[in-house]
Parts: structure tokens; sequence; C-alpha cells
């Protein structure tokens, strides 16, 4: 028998066969979640073929001068399968190939002047009279023709799914990549987990959800709830409303649909909810909650995992990591679970959702298939830059209608979606809430103040008109574009005011430790009624739960003034409506920044229109704006 692994203290060795049973059976059982079980049962009894020969026997076991990586054992499994299966199935032999050459790294399958790697990679003949007749040992012709045929049943399936959500062919050939990649990401997963097994001698054992498990953590909710119940203020009883509309929406098949909910009306929880009731009455496997920014993840996640449990919950970014570093042990479970994203519940920013869609590392791509069968919560999704909506766009279709993943955009101010190159596919009922026109209502807590100067302000009238603020309100928010401003707007003000009140800097430059705590220390004076004022850039912006008396917001796009709005009078605190400016700052280098420049000029084009009573309202929003 050929060794596919052997263990550290050579005292226990796997067979090429055990490796490729296993790996196919769980690559299998992942496929399952989006109907491509052969598929993945296929590539991975076929994975490590290339190992069935004595030139790698002799390198596992020590008794060759080959070095790691030298022995090419990815292409034998491919070319075997494309070689063997009967020309009506070449469709589906060639889609197993690639993922079995793939499964160490991706490739361009066309390179540079038409260089065809596939068909370099699958004529490589080392070796291979030898595997191929040791072939036998991992799968007989029966049993390859069997899976075979049922495989290309599934990829048959597969492919008409994404005609009938095909737009355009160059959509087609993006869906069928990301099919690759999702099979990919299965066997990734299924063959990294086996060796892991085997080498630590230990069962590493599926993290799934079932039935049982997401009502604990429903009850967990429900109690969470329950500490807000007895509260009678407007506001409130307006959350309670939305959190229930959300709750009850889960009786719907969801594919993508958005959550429309003013900020300070409790979307995080709103959403949390709907995605618990949605996998109890839907069989999902897995919640994700995507968010831009650290400020809003750490929060956020904080809530989340006092609902879930630290067993069903991991948090990923960088501050997470850091955090465990001094920790061997709990450091090295810390990143095998965000490797695999096992997890019932996974809370990770917008970048690591995005690299596990598109970054070519093994390890990103080992994610992939999480997202198939799963709730997806996409917090504040306005924030996603436009250079990544369209390719953003096609992969929220793919996994929402060929992978059963249910997708919820959240944000009190929607992105367009189909008035671009590449639309979502939105759910024709796409409103969680309904009719959120009462909502907005309800929790019109501010008056947006354009103070446009039509030459700008410079750092020192902006300081000024700043300082006069504060003088009026007892407490001021000043959120800019850029860190260069908010230093030089910090230094003017403190200059300024700083025998008035506490003046406190934020920026994404210090350490987070160091932005908690001056955000605690801004809550702590707020809530003690005491004068401050808090200049930063929009890493406060969205989602952080803290709320001033007055807002004074350099101008950027109009979803940012309304998120700006979100951090002034968050809880109707103040019976009157409260202020947020918008000026201009002539001094302002955006640099490379255009999109924030040409946000700039569309809201001042809108604010100097007339047109809109009311700027914050959703019906100046892209999705609504033009219905």
């Amino acid at each position: 028998m050929f060794a596919a692994h052997i263990s550290s203290n050579k005292t226990r060795e796997q067979s090429v066969m055990e490796h490729c049973r296993n790996t196919s059976e769980i690559c299998a059982l992942y496929c399952k979640h989006f109907n491509a079980e052969n598929l993945g049962k296929l590539a991975g009894l076929l994975h490590d073929a290339g190992k069935l020969c004595s030139d790698f026997d002799r390198y596992i076991r020590g008794d060759s001068a080959f070095s790691r990586g030298e022995i090419d054992h990815s292409y034998a499994g491919a070319r075997f399968i494309t070689e063997t299966a009967d020309k009506e199935f070449i469709g589906t032999a060639r889609l197993i190939a690639r993922v079995i050459i793939s499964h160490h790294g991706l490739h361009d399958w066309i390179g540079e002047n038409c260089r065809d790697y596939f068909k370099e990679r699958i004529t490589n003949d080392k070796n291979y009279d030898e595997i191929k007749s040791n072939i036998e040992q991992v799968i007989s012709k029966d049993e390859l023709h069997e899976l075979l045929i049922n495989a290309d049943g599934e990829y048959k399936a597969l492919r008409l799914k994404i005609k009938g959500i095909a737009q355009k062919q160059e959509e087609a050939a993006f869906y069928m990549g990301m099919l690759e990649r999702m099979i990919e990401s299965a066997l990734i997963d299924a063959d990294r987990t086996d060796t892991a097994s085997f080498m630590s001698n230990t069962d590493i054992r599926e993290e799934s959800a079932d039935r049982e498990l997401w009502q604990t953590i429903r009850c967990n909710m429900e109690q969470k709830l329950s500490g807000f119940a007895d509260r009678t203020d407007p506001i409130s009883v307006q959350r309670q409303s939305i959190s229930e509309r959300c709750r009850d929406f889960a009786v719907n098949d969801v594919r993508i649909c958005r959550l429309i909910v003013p900020t300070g009306g409790g979307k995080t929880l709103s959403s949390l909810r709907f995605a618990i009731e949605y996998c109890i009455k839907h069989g999902m496997k897995r919640i994700m909650y995507a968010a831009p920014f650290m400020s809003i993840l750490e929060q956020n996640s904080a809530e989340i995992r006092g609902i879930v449990g630290d067993d069903n919950f991991i948090e990923h970014h960088s501050n997470a990591l850091a955090e465990k570093s001094d920790d061997n042990e709990e450091l090295l479970d810390y990143e095998l679970h965000t490797e695999r994203w096992d997890k019932p519940v996974i809370a990770a920013t917008m970048v690591q959702l995005l690299n596990s869609m598109f970054l070519g590392k093994t390890s990103s791509v080992r994610r992939f298939h999480r997202l198939a069968k799963s709730v997806m919560i996409i917090d504040e999704v306005q924030s996603l830059p436009l250079r990544c909506l369209n390719m953003f766009d096609l992969a929220v279709n793919f996994l929402s209608h060929i992978c059963g993943a249910a997708v919820v955009l959240c944000t009190a101010t929607q992105p367009i979606t189909d008035d671009v190159r590449h639309p979502m596919i939105i759910d024709e009922n796409d409103s969680m809430t309904g009719d959120y026109s009462m909502d907005f209502k309800v929790f019109r807590r501010t008056d947006i103040i354009p103070h446009i100067d039509p030459y700008g302000y410079s750092y020192e009238e902006a300081a000024d008109f700043c300082c006069q603020r504060f003088e009026a309100s007892g407490n001021l928010l000043v959120i800019v574009n850029t860190k260069a401003a908010a230093l030089n707007l910090y230094s003017l003000i403190k200059d300024k005011c700083e025998d008035k009140t506490e003046v406190i800097h934020l920026s994404t430059n210090m350490c987070p430790q160091h932005r908690r705590e001056s955000i605690d220390l801004i809550r702590s004076l707020l809530a003690e009624g005491k004068p401050v004022i808090c200049v930063t850039t929009q890493l406060i912006e969205a989602g952080v739960d803290i709320s001033f008396r007055c807002v004074v917001r350099s101008l950027a796009g109009l979803d940012n003034a309304v998120q700006a709005a979100g951090r002034c009078n968050r809880h109707g605190e103040n019976a009157d409506t409260c202020s947020v400016y918008l000026i201009k700052l002539k001094e302002e280098k955006l640099g490379s920044l255009r999109e924030i420049s040409v946000a700039q000029d569309i809201t001042q084009l809108m604010a100097e229109s007339g047109k809109y009573d009311d700027i914050s309202s959703p019906d100046c929003y892209p999705p609504f704006m033009w219905k």
C-alpha cells in the first residue's frame, strides 16, 4: 500500500486509499449543501491519485532526494478522469479535473500568449503508467462509471440553474467559475481536515448546527429581548415592531432581501432574530454576519456572542487574532476555526468575506463553501466600494440562487442594486419590514442642515464653526473624510476649546484597545452629561451605539450624512430634533478618493436643488428615488 501521510513520530501511516476515501466522504458532505454531492465525491477520490507511485512513496518515507512540492501529484487524477470519461461526460470530467489540479493552488487556465495551462498539466506523463496501474486502489472502473453518471446529472442541473439566472454570456461564465471555486473550496477543506485529523490522531469533528441548537439560541434571543419589553417610549415600541416583523418574515422563501431600518432602529438584533428563525424553519446550516468597519464588528460581535454563546461563535478579524497572541493553545484553536469557518455563527469583516469570494489564496478559497445554505447578513452594505459592486452582486446571486443562501442587505441607506451592469436578483417581496415609512417617521430625531459654503471652509474656519456649535449644544461629534483632516481639526479645536471641554481624537491609526478605551470614555462623559467634543473619521459613523446632541459632517455621500445623523439624538433622549450640519472642507485632500469627491458633488446638488424637504428620507436613495 502506498502512503499518503506519515505521523511526525513515524509510528503511524495513512495509505493513499484511506486518505482519498476519507477526503471523498467529507467533500461529498460539503458539496451536498449545493447539490453537487457526486461531483465532490469524485474529486475527493481522485485528488491524490498522483501519490500512487514509488517516487512519492519513497519521498514521504524520507528515502529519496526529492524536496517538498517537487513531485507533481495533482495532475494524475485530472488526467485519468479526462481520458477515461466517455465523450458525453467530458464537461463534467473537465470540471472535476480542474478542481483536482488546483487543490494546492488556483491557476489561470489560459495564460499569456494563449498558453493552455490545463492541457500542459493533463499531458504530464511522469510516473503516469505506474499511477494508472494502481488507481483501482482508490476507485474501481464500475464505481467511476456510476459516479460519473450521477455527477453528470448534478453538473447539468447546476448549469441549467445558472442559465436561468444569467442575463449575459459573461455572467454565465462567471457563475461557472464560482461553481468551480465552490467545489474547490469543499475539496481543499476536506483534504486539509482529514490530513489534520490523521496528523493529530484526533477526529476533527464538524461543528454543525441542528434544529435543537437553533431553538436554544432562539430562547437566548427571546430572553434578551424580554429585557426591553416594558419600554413604552415611541422609539422602543417601534424597535419592537421592527424586530417582530423581521422574525415573522422568516416564513418566506428568501434569496436576497433588504432590511431597511432607520439608524438606531436595532437592525443587528432584528436581523439576527430573523436569521435564527430562518435557520429553524428552513434547515439552514450557518449564520454569517459581515460588517465593513472594525468598530461595528467588535461592538456587534459582543452582542451576537452573548446570544449564541462562545462555543457556537467565531469572530474573524485581525484584532481578534492580536488579542489571542499570548496564549498559544487558544491561538491555534482560533486559527483552526477561522481557517475553516466551521462554527454555526461567524462574524467577519467585509474584507474577509470578499477574500473568501475572490482571493486566490487557498486559505481564503477553503472557507467559501461555508456560505452555501447559510443566512448571510451584510451590514452597512452601502459601504461596499463601487469598484467591487458588479462582482459582489454576481457572487451574491450565485450564493443565493444556486447554493441556497439567504442574503439580507442591511442599512438605512440602501445602495443601488438594479441599475448596474450586473444587477442583483432581488426577491419580489424584498422588504423584510414591509412598509417602513412609519419607522422613519418615528425615528426622525435630527434635521440635516446643509451649511455648504461654495468655496469651502478652511480648517481654521471649520474649527470656529465647530466650537460655535459646541457652545450651543454642550457636546459635539465632528466627522471628516481623512485621517489628516481629523488630526488637523482636532489640534485646532483642542487649542480653542480645551479649557471648556474634553476634546478626543479617534483614528484607525490608533491601536484597537486605545480606540475602544476612547469610545468608552466618550460614552461615559456623555452619560454623565459632561461636555465632550469628538473629532474622528467615518470609523464611528455606522453601527456604533453612541449619541451626541450635535454633529458636524464633512461633505461626502448622502448615505454618510444619514449614518452620521445616527450618532445624534440616537435614542430620542432630546424631545426636539437635533442638528446635523454638512460643511465642505476646502483643505481636505481627497487624493485618490475619487468616489468621495463625486459623492460630495451629488450631495451638494441634491441639497441645493430644493427638491427634497428631508434629504435623510429613504426616498432620496438609489433603489427608491427612481421608482
